[in-house]
């Protein structure tokens, strides 16, 4: 008996403990979901932060004026629902959401040595060739003077070289760069502002949450086809951007948006690329052993077996990279937007062409990039499963979806709306 006193002691201790650190982690954890707490605990170091070097003059902008003011017309502030490896905060102005971005680190410095080991920093018309220069070998777009002074649209002291080079890091920065450069097309969030490093974004309202296993059993089939079809429509925009396409490496459902006027935006620019500079990035000659060593992100390459260097452009596009990723997924834990629907015979197999073109329906010189034509094709045909998945549920009736035969000549005559391109 006496023996047995102990044992029980130490169960009950043990339970105690237990029951305590369960109690730890889900307190915490319902701390962390509670985004002001959040944005106490982690974000609000990066506001102060921002307000500090603003006071010391080593940032300047009209962000920082804004956040760092006394009255300020900013409230509600929290940590981001969905994306903080993006984004700092977000805060709401005047009813409208701002998400806080901080440009990348780069290693391209902005001064030079004299020959006393001096840092020299150039000046600031210097600055704007620099700035122009940048654009057209990162992005091929050419700015006019006017043009370039009204992006960098902050005052820089002549004497601050701390301020140019904050400058100089946002440039360098290639979300800030898409956000700014295409903000009259809508296919990113727009650029409200700008602190130094610091930027501030328009809030989206994600479409589509992270895909979990309960979207198999879900029945927002209706939703999911409908945007599916919007993300389509998005990347036919994207293939018509002057002066050339751009190109995704990285796509997530998660990261589509709408603004406030329900139109469609990727949240993060950070791995969009025009065509060009993504292809000399993938053929520059990197050693490698086998295609994947050539691959950057969803984007696909090609191995030189004989010079065992990346020496060929992109391989596959924009929808390969959405028909694999988007609709099909990664399987039960990662299920793409098409999970769960019964997908007649034909339909499967136009999306397996999609993802693994044969030559005929490729585009020429990319062996993995799906055509126009094929395109087309399984936009009107994901178009007919919605149109007959509502039908269904109106009806209530079923069979099956998706269905490819008598109506293929119709619904290849169809095409995705035409968006307007930049002029």
């Amino acid at each position: 008996m006496l023996t047995a006193l102990p044992r029980k002691f130490r169960l009950g201790m043990q339970r105690t403990v237990l029951i305590a650190v369960l109690l730890a982690v889900g307190l915490f954890s319902y701390a962390f979901l509670n985004l002001k707490f959040c944005f106490k605990l982690m974000s609000h170091r990066s506001l102060n932060l921002m307000c500090q070097k603003f006071e010391q003059h080593e940032y300047s902008g009209s962000l920082c004026e804004e956040l760092c003011a006394t009255q300020t017309n900013f409230d509600n502030f929290q940590c981001p629902l969905n994306d903080m490896k993006t984004i700092l905060f977000t805060a709401e102005k005047n009813g409208d959401v701002y998400a806080v971005k901080l440009a990348r680190h780069n290693d391209d410095e902005l001064s030079w040595k004299n020959s006393k080991g001096e840092a020299i920093y150039p000046k600031i018309e210097e600055f704007h060739e620099i700035v122009k220069l940048h654009i057209i070998l990162a992005y091929n777009v050419t700015l006019d003077d006017n043009m370039i002074r009204a992006l960098v649209n902050q005052e820089i002291s002549d004497n601050n070289s701390q301020q140019m080079v904050s400058f100089w890091r946002l440039f360098k920065d290639n979300n800030y760069m898409m956000g700014k450069l295409f903000d009259e097309e809508s296919i990113f969030p727009s650029v409200l502002g700008s602190c130094g490093p610091y930027y501030a974004t328009e809030g989206l309202q994600i479409v589509q949450s992270n895909p979990s296993i309960m979207q198999y059993l879900a029945s927002n089939r209706q939703q999911r086809l409908k945007h599916a079809l919007n993300i389509m429509e998005y990347l036919f925009r994207l293939d018509e951007m002057k002066p050339e396409p751009l190109k995704m490496c990285k796509m997530q459902v998660n990261r589509f948006g709408l603004t406030p006027e329900h139109r469609l935006k990727y949240q993060s620019a950070e791995h969009v690329y025009v065509e060009s500079q993504l292809d000399k990035r993938m053929s520059r000659g990197v050693r490698c052993h086998r295609h994947q060593d050539c691959n950057f992100h969803s984007c696909r390459g090609l191995c030189d077996e004989e010079r065992q260097a990346c020496t060929n452009i992109q391989q596959n596009n924009n929808f390969q990279i959405f028909c694999e990723h988007i609709l099909l997924g990664s399987g039960t834990f990662q299920p793409g937007l098409l999970s769960g629907v019964r997908l007649a015979r034909p339909l499967q197999k136009l999306i397996k062409m999609c993802i693994d073109p044969a030559k005929d329906q490729q585009v020429p010189g990319r062996r993995q990039a799906p055509n126009m034509q094929l395109a087309v094709r399984l936009y009107n045909e994901i178009k007919q499963l919605h149109q007959q998945t509502i039908a269904a549920a109106a009806g209530g009736g079923g069979g099956p979806v998706g269905g490819a035969g008598a109506n293929d000549k119709a619904n290849n005559d169809e095409v995705p709306p035409k968006q307007r391109q930049i002029p």
